[in-house]
């Protein structure tokens, strides 16, 4: 009797414990089981194309994905095309990815840019917590004027600015109709001015489809230059009579107060081939380029990137720390590089680590 008694005391006691082992083990699945533990890694993408974009997800400790229509698909988080960046939400896409810029070293003068370290960055991201979430306001990409001159860029074979018909843009015009549009070609004066460019464009009536593939060569050595798509040609402005102009300062704008305005292309849509231009989300009143929580800006320490503060065409990391919000989940992101191992550009190193 007293053998069965304590026999029966010791199963009770083993089953106990093994109701307790059994229970913490499912609180803890509750926390952070299968699927549910916080992702972090690190990626350097190749991003140096001119014109395509470079996707990748935060997924299993992320991966760079190859993407076939990026506006359709939700399984891209962030992608780069060289030092520009863009999110899967707004008018970049349908996955609702919001972020939010901490620019925690936006008020860092070039110099100090330039002198940031290793450990500079580290300590940026590392002060980063949950908590930092609370005050944050979430934003998804739209657009805004390209105030860096997507349209061209320095060439180091040819050690000097040439046009970039990887750019192009879905062109609202004053009249009503709609065009593709983008910049084939440039000269410069022996100073460096701007002296012509040559506009590439495919026209489209209202109701109608887009037409064959045209080119207008446009100076500007005497001035800003208006140009009528519809007509082809430099006109006299004259009130909606124009939709683009180029100026010697290479800029380029477009008749905003006549309805005229542009959508950046996506590098995967095909200027050639594309069949219709007014379907964009939206046409801001100006050239423009997508915009959204991680800014393009090159000049400043708002951005990811400071372009040639020592007058050597490099661009330097600012260690800004950006949220990136994927449904419920929450990451902090830090661009740490934006060379290679072998010191080619165009290379930007992204450090992630999700915080819940």
């Amino acid at each position: 009797m007293t053998l069965t008694h304590g026999l029966t005391r010791r199963i009770t006691a083993v089953a106990f414990v093994s109701t307790l082992v059994l229970a913490a083990a499912a609180c803890e699945d509750e926390v952070t089981g299968p699927g549910d533990e916080l992702e972090e890694g690190e990626l350097t993408l190749d991003a140096s194309s001119n014109s395509s974009f470079t996707y990748m997800s935060f997924d299993g400790g992320g991966s760079v994905l190859t993407v076939a229509d990026p506006s359709a698909s939700t399984d891209w988080h962030l992608a780069f095309r060289r030092f520009s960046a863009k999110l899967n939400g707004g008018v970049a896409g349908p996955g609702e990815v919001a972020g939010a810029n901490l620019m925690n070293n936006a008020g860092a003068t070039d110099t100090e840019v330039a002198a940031f370290t290793e450990a500079d960055a580290d300590a940026a991201f590392d002060a980063v917590t949950e908590a930092d979430i609370a005050g944050v306001t979430f934003e998804e990409d739209g657009i805004a004027e390209d105030t860096g001159g997507s349209w061209f860029s320095f060439s180091p074979s040819q050690g000097t600015l040439v046009a970039n018909p990887g750019a192009a843009w879905k062109v609202r015009e004053s009249g009503g109709g709609y065009a593709l549009f983008r910049v084939s070609a440039m000269t410069l004066t022996p100073a460096m001015a701007l002296e012509s460019v040559t506009i590439e464009y495919r026209r489209q009536d209202a109701g109608g489809s887009l037409g064959a593939l045209e080119s207008l060569d446009v100076d500007v050595q005497a001035g800003p230059a208006h140009v009528d798509l519809a007509s082809g040609a430099v006109v006299t402005e004259s009130g909606c009579n124009w939709d683009v102009v180029v100026t010697p300062g290479f800029a380029i704008d477009f008749n905003d107060a006549c309805d005229a305005g542009t959508f950046p292309l996506d590098p995967l849509e095909d200027f050639t081939t594309l069949t219709t231009a007014d379907d964009a989300p939206e046409y801001g009143g100006f050239l423009s380029v997508l915009s959204g929580a991680i800014p393009s800006t090159t000049g400043d320490a708002n951005g990811v990137f400071w372009y040639d503060i020592e007058g050597n065409n490099r661009l330097w990391p600012t260690y800004n720390v950006f949220l990136i919000q994927v449904g419920t989940a929450v990451y902090k992101v830090q661009v740490t590089d934006y060379y290679n191992a072998t010191g080619a550009s165009g290379y930007p190193t992204v450090r992630f680590e999700q915080l819940r």
